[in-house]
């Protein structure tokens, strides 16, 4: 699967994203070490704890690491628990 095709399955914005880094060397850089960020898992563990306040440190990282690389629909969905979270509102969250 080339790059593009992973941002059109991800609802991502691939031209955004070659605009700003240039090449897809770079792009392809940054996506693999978008897989080993750890943001996702820290946001399931403090929601597992019920621990508001991680959890929203956790997302909010993750919405930006999404925001940067162009990652559109996570980072609507990002942004939504972001959100809930800024309101303490973990029932929205889960």
């Amino acid at each position: 699967m080339s790059l593009e095709e992973l941002y059109q399955r991800i609802d991502g914005n691939y031209q955004s994203i070659i605009e700003r880094l240039r090449t897809e060397e770079r792009v392809r850089k940054f996506v693999l070490l978008f897989l080993q960020d750890t943001s996702f898992c820290s946001f399931q563990e403090a929601l597992e704890k019920g621990n508001v306040e991680e959890a929203f440190r956790a997302v909010h990282t993750l919405k930006g690491v999404c925001m940067n690389l162009s990652f559109d629909g996570l980072l609507q969905v990002s942004s939504d628990l972001t959100e809930a979270l800024r309101e303490k509102d973990l029932e929205a969250a889960t």
